[in-house]
């Protein structure tokens, strides 16, 4: 899998092909002060602009590609951190009868509430 850093690279260097490739299609088309062009230049500009179609297209690509990877980095972030905010709540099991009937009586209000998966607050006691 590659890396930002490589990902970018590979923006800016799709980037400066398509400037170049753009570039060097417009240069090819004659001014207005220009005689027209003939059927062999009108071919040379149409295979820059394909080339550069096809450089635009990549640059594209490897945007999005970086896009993605960006993309995935903040969700697997997200979910590092919301599953460490859950393991300490999950982990905590009843230790005594009372604590199981506190914790049974929690998950009835909460689920009465709306909130069936909202973790107990901490010292919260029905009885």
């Amino acid at each position: 899998m590659a890396t930002r850093s490589e990902l970018q690279q590979a923006v800016n260097e799709t980037t400066n092909a398509a400037t170049t490739a753009r570039t060097t299609w417009k240069d090819a088309i004659p001014g207005p002060d220009e005689p027209k062009m003939t059927d062999d230049e009108q071919e040379e500009v149409d295979v820059l602009e394909e080339a550069y179609t096809r450089a635009k297209a990549t640059r594209k690509a490897a945007e999005q590609a970086l896009a993605d990877f960006d993309t995935a980095e903040i969700a697997r972030k997200a979910a590092t951190a919301a599953a460490a905010a859950i393991a300490p709540v999950a982990s905590v099991a009843p230790v005594t009868p009372l604590d199981a009937e506190i914790e049974e009586a929690w998950k009835q209000q909460a689920k009465r509430s709306g909130y069936p998966s909202r973790p107990r607050p901490t010292g919260w006691n029905p009885f």
